[in-house]
């Protein structure tokens, strides 16, 4: 057995392993030439609009805060993409929630930042 497992006072447990992705996961996606594909860009704007360096700068944030999440703070090399996937939505957005606020305090930022209508 693994020595990455724990046992709770209750008896319960859990334990971390890691696993390979499938062959046919996104992250190997390549163009008819092996490169990666071309970017979305779902959100494109041109250096003249007025809010692209406001924008890029919460965009970084946000990919900073997906990345240190999923690696925990770096101490993981062996990350899930799909897991940093999910924390790049909760960074740019918020949580699942109806206000996208955690319901802890301390999972939110200071100041919380308006909600867009």
């Amino acid at each position: 057995m693994s020595d990455n497992y724990t046992v709770l006072p209750d008896g319960s447990g859990f334990f971390t392993a890691s696993f390979a992705l499938p062959k046919d996961h996104w992250i190997y996606k390549t163009d008819a030439d092996g490169f990666t594909p071309p970017p979305p860009m779902p959100f494109r704007m041109g250096m003249d609009h007025p809010m692209r360096e406001e924008i890029r700068e919460r965009i970084i944030a946000a990919a900073q805060y997906a990345v240190r999440a999923s690696t925990r703070c770096g101490k993981e090399t062996d990350f899930d993409p799909d897991a940093m996937v999910q924390n790049m939505i909760i960074g740019m957005i918020g949580y699942f929630t109806s206000d996208g606020l955690s319901g802890d305090t301390w999972g939110n930022p200071d100041p919380i930042p308006p909600e867009v209508k």
